[in-house]
């Protein structure tokens, strides 16, 4: 299988890799900058500390503020964004493909010369408590943090962190932590549109070739699944979530794991959504969700109904789950194929999705894949391998229960 000529890689001497791929018929551009550094790889005493440390980076450096970085990629009609997660944080730039290189060269400014300005702490760390309390409000945020924390341990706590250790963040955490993982070796970029590509590589020398720090090795934290927990609160309806260890990003079972996964819990025609909503009428919305890293994946499924009917849809969820595990049709899975494949063409018609799509092949894999491969991989998959993994993974004796509301529930 052959991936397309637009795609080139290289790697700089101290490590730093950028992906680009050249696509002459997009007007827009995205870059994402990945750095192999999340909350995973926090202290207990410091959780929150890869997000705080994202906030702060757009505060800007010794000499531009975070309003002079902002008011510079406005003007090339760009925006910057960014996400923290468990073994890693992105930064996000997306701009008219015309402007994305000055973008870039704006972004390589920021995120290797910020400063941590020590009088912005308090003021990001009132936003960041703002943001904690508005998850902490949402029981269905909530419900769903606790959930990654039971099935995966210290390994899936809060991103936020907790009240406490937000408001006792201090600079030097934060300045040790970038130090730590915050290196050129242990970044990967990767940019989609019009670009090309040793143009963009000219712009990372420049910010980033001269640094030779290297990245610290995380310590590895143990997966430690607990398998109950109740949030006892006032609210107008029960939050119900069962959550399951799941395959690893590039496992060779994680295609028939989509499959899977699609036919119980994914669009309006999977099993979830036609027995909860449509058939009993016990819930608004019901589904899983996906999410996976290097060595570990997690699948949740999610609901919420009145406190009266939550013993009624935990049983219900519970039913769908191990029936599952025992009649899954071959039209379902021809369905759930079709849909699969539907998802891969409408992403590679948008840039950003094939900007991930590049970051994640290299964090992964260490090569960038061809979407063939992909649509072969859900093709290959047949109906002993979904019911494989729907009893081996969705197996309710490994299942984690959380529920947020006014009942607890068994």
């Amino acid at each position: 299988m052959t991936v397309s000529s637009f795609i080139q890689r290289t790697q700089l001497p101290n490590g730093l890799r950028i992906v680009s791929e050249r696509t002459p018929h997009h007007k827009g551009a995205v870059a994402l900058f990945r750095y192999g550094a999340g909350s995973a790889y926090e202290q207990a005493d410091g959780w929150g500390t890869a997000h705080f440390l994202e906030h702060m980076v757009f505060q800007g450096t010794q000499q531009k503020n975070h309003d002079a970085f902002m008011m510079e990629l406005a003007r090339l009609g760009a925006t910057a964004n960014a996400s923290t997660g468990f073994e890693s944080t992105v930064y996000e730039v997306s701009a008219p493909a015309a402007s994305i290189l000055d973008a870039l060269n704006i972004m390589g400014e920021l995120l290797s010369g910020f400063h941590l300005e020590p009088q912005m702490m308090d003021r990001e760390r009132d936003i960041i408590l703002e943001e904690w309390r508005m998850t902490r409000d949402e029981p269905a945020s909530w419900g769903e943090d606790c959930l990654y924390h039971q099935v995966l341990g210290d390994f899936g706590h809060p991103i936020l962190g907790t009240e406490d250790t937000i408001s006792k963040m201090d600079r030097e955490r934060l300045r040790a932590f970038a130090d730590s993982y915050c290196t050129p070796d242990n970044l990967i970029v990767s940019v989609v549109g019009d670009v090309e590509h040793q143009q963009a590589v000219e712009i990372f020398k420049r910010w980033f070739g001269a640094d030779q720090r290297r990245a610290l090795q995380p310590a590895a934290v143990p997966i430690k699944q607990s398998p109950r927990l109740h949030l006892q609160e006032e609210h107008e309806q029960e939050h119900v979530f069962l959550g399951f260890q799941a395959p690893a990003l590039g496992d060779a079972e994680l295609p028939a794991f989509d499959v899977l996964t699609t036919i119980l819990g994914g669009d309006s025609w999977s099993r979830l959504f036609r027995k909860i909503r449509n058939e009993m009428g016990l819930a608004y919305s019901v589904g899983g969700f996906y999410s996976g890293w290097k060595g570990i994946g997690f699948y949740g499924i999610q609901s919420a109904t009145h406190p009266d009917n939550a013993q009624e849809l935990l049983e219900a969820l519970r039913r769908e789950t191990t029936r599952i595990q025992q009649d899954v049709t071959a039209d379902e899975i021809d369905l759930a194929k079709a849909a699969l494949k539907a998802n891969l063409f409408f992403g590679f018609d948008q840039v950003g999705w094939r900007a991930e799509r590049l970051l994640n092949d290299e964090a992964i894999f260490g090569r960038i894949r061809s979407i063939e491969e992909d649509l072969q991989a859900i093709a290959g998959v047949t109906q002993s391998d979904v019911a494989m993994l729907a009893a081996t993974v969705l197996d309710l004796n490994k299942a984690t229960l959380v529920t947020v509301g006014s009942k607890e529930v068994k």
